[in-house]
């Protein structure tokens, strides 16, 4: 029961992770948000995202790309989040 838990935490939190990662390489790339994939990424993700605007600054310019903070922040918190709570679930498993 536990290790499908474990499982359903970690296929989850990789999800959300990946979703952010898009974002993050999307907007580096200055994709179109008018296109459908990319809309719904964006969409999607914002969901995560938006909890964390507001603890930093809103973008960094780095020559001619703009790279926004709140995605990172949002990946770091959830890729810290997905560990700790992996790690709880195993040490509660009786294997």
């Amino acid at each position: 029961m536990f290790k499908l838990l474990i499982r359903l935490v970690y296929t989850a939190t990789t999800l959300i992770e990946a979703l952010i990662m898009a974002r993050i390489i999307l907007s580096i790339i200055n994709a179109n948000v008018q296109n459908t994939i990319v809309g719904w990424i964006m969409n999607t993700s914002d969901i995560f995202v938006k909890p964390f605007e507001g603890i930093t600054t809103n973008a960094i310019q780095i020559d001619r790309f703009t790279l926004s903070l709140t995605p990172l922040i949002a990946l770091v918190f959830f890729m810290i989040a997905a560990f700790i709570l992996s790690e709880l679930l195993k040490s509660f498993s009786r294997d």
